[in-house]
């Protein structure tokens, strides 16, 4: 805490009646990050497009986002305080991710009108994007995913997607 009342200016009191401890500290910082990663994943509007146009666009948003150095570090350190902070696992595990799949299902009942139970496939679409990228990013620091990979990854993926999804 003294080092961080040293680099932000301050006294240890502010920071103190601020945030009442360090977990308080760390809950904020966490709940800051976790908007900020959100907001990245989630793209602009799509209903203009395609069904297929939307969910690619949809996808390289998400997985580009996964994907940010920050983000990973971020996900580490929710996974591994996990147990000392569960509030902060909960939120991370299902705010963020309700918020993304949303987006996902009203995009699938908007332009697949033949699409069945689209919150549900949502979630499917979002693994299949995510997929291995992600963990390898995850265990490998310097795993990276450029960005015409990703687009090419996101694309079949997509097309995978729709082919399973119109047949449920």
């Amino acid at each position: 805490m003294n080092d961080i009342v040293r680099a932000a200016g301050g006294s240890l009191a502010t920071l103190y009646a601020q945030f009442n401890s360090k977990e308080g500290l760390f809950l904020a910082i966490a709940e800051e990050q976790h908007e900020k990663m959100v907001e990245a994943m989630a793209p602009p509007c799509v209903a203009h497009l395609s069904l297929e146009e939307g969910l690619q666009a949809i996808g390289e948003r998400f997985l580009s986002a996964l994907m940010s150095r920050e983000n990973l570090a971020f996900y580490r350190i929710v996974i591994g305080e996990g147990r000392k902070f569960p509030q902060l696992l909960q939120r991370y595990v299902f705010t963020g991710a309700d918020r993304i799949r949303k987006v996902v299902a009203s995009h699938l009942e908007r332009a697949g009108p033949d699409i069945k139970d689209a919150d549900q496939i949502a979630s499917y679409f979002l693994e299949l994007v995510r997929a291995r990228h992600h963990y390898r990013a995850l265990a490998d620091e310097s795993y990276a995913l450029h960005q015409e990979a990703l687009s090419e990854h996101v694309r079949r993926s997509v097309r995978f997607f729709l082919g399973g999804a119109r047949a449920l």
